[in-house]
C-alpha cells in the first residue's frame, strides 16, 4: 500500500501519453482482455479480501451479510456508472491537469485508508 502511494507521489502526469490507437478488436480478443483485466488484477483480491474483510471483522454474522450485499450493490453502481459516463468524461481525461488532480485524490484517499487500517490493527 505504501509503495503504491509512493509511486503515485513520484509519478509525473506530464509523462502521460494521450495517443489513441483506433485499431479494431474482435469479440474473442475483447473477452480475453476483459477476463484478464478482471481476474489477473491484484487489486481485486487485495480490495476484496484485505479491505472489506478487515472492515467487517467486528460485525456480527448477519451484519456481515448486509455489509457484503451493500458492497456488491455499491460496486455494481460504481462500475456501471464509470462505464456509462466514460464517453462524457473521456474529453476531460486528455488534460495533464486532470491527471494530476486524480493522482492527488488517489494519494489522499489511499493515505487515509491506510491510516485507518493501521489504526485498527494497532488498537485491536
Amino acid at each position: 500500500m505504501l509503495n503504491f502511494i509512493w509511486g503515485k507521489i513520484r509519478s509525473k502526469a506530464s509523462e502521460a501519453s494521450f495517443n489513441i490507437d483506433n485499431k479494431t478488436n474482435n469479440l474473442s480478443s475483447i473477452i480475453i482482455k476483459t477476463l484478464s483485466f478482471t481476474f489477473l488484477n491484484p487489486h481485486v483480491y487485495s480490495d476484496t479480501v484485505f479491505f472489506l474483510g478487515n472492515f467487517s471483522k467486528g460485525f456480527s454474522v448477519m451484519d456481515k451479510y448486509y455489509f457484503g450485499i451493500g458492497a456488491v450493490i455499491a460496486s455494481f453502481l460504481f462500475f456501471f456508472s464509470i462505464g456509462y459516463l466514460s464517453k462524457y468524461f473521456s474529453k476531460h481525461l486528455k488534460s495533464v491537469k486532470t491527471w494530476k488532480t486524480i493522482n492527488y485524490i488517489i494519494i489522499l484517499f489511499m493515505t487515509i485508508l491506510s491510516l485507518k487500517v493501521l489504526r485498527e490493527i494497532i488498537y485491536t
